[in-house]
């Protein structure tokens, strides 16, 4: 179930922006496990920051001694399991952040994707870097 927002480049008709149902709907159900248990009173904005925070070290630990990227990657294959549920433990908390602040994550994700979209052109960034400091290109910046 998902709904693709077709758009079009010069002559070249494709699809560039999805918008996932589910993770709204992943976020109602964040909401209703949390609700049915009356647990929103334990979780403030601080709290679920943290929270966040606490996952992407988890995360970090799992390859802060790496310098290579190969062996980077064969660390999150070989902790694939851990890796897989601090990505989900991160979105829990997101989830329940963007829930108490009105923020619905398909719209905020949706925006970010479309005004990336625009700041950063294929035609312009495609296989570059995009810091303006060092010749790459970010149209927020007044990159020319």
């Amino acid at each position: 179930k998902y709904l693709i927002r077709k758009q079009t480049f010069g002559n070249i008709q494709g699809l560039s922006s999805y918008r996932f149902n589910s993770m709204n709907s992943f976020q109602k159900r964040i909401d209703v496990f949390v609700k049915e248990r009356d647990w929103s009173q334990f979780f403030d904005p601080k709290d679920l920051l943290l929270g966040i925070v606490e996952e992407v070290g988890e995360l970090r630990n799992l390859v802060k001694w790496e310098r290579d990227m190969v062996q980077v990657k064969k660390v999150i294959r070989d902790n694939f399991e851990e890796f897989e549920n601090n990505i989900g433990d991160m979105y829990w908390f997101l989830s329940l952040l963007a829930s108490q602040n009105g923020v619905d994550l398909d719209t905020a994700i949706d925006k970010v994707i479309t005004d990336n979209e625009k700041r950063f052109p294929v035609d312009k960034v495609k296989s570059k870097h995009t810091n303006p400091h060092f010749g790459g290109y970010d149209k927020q910046h007044g990159s020319k």
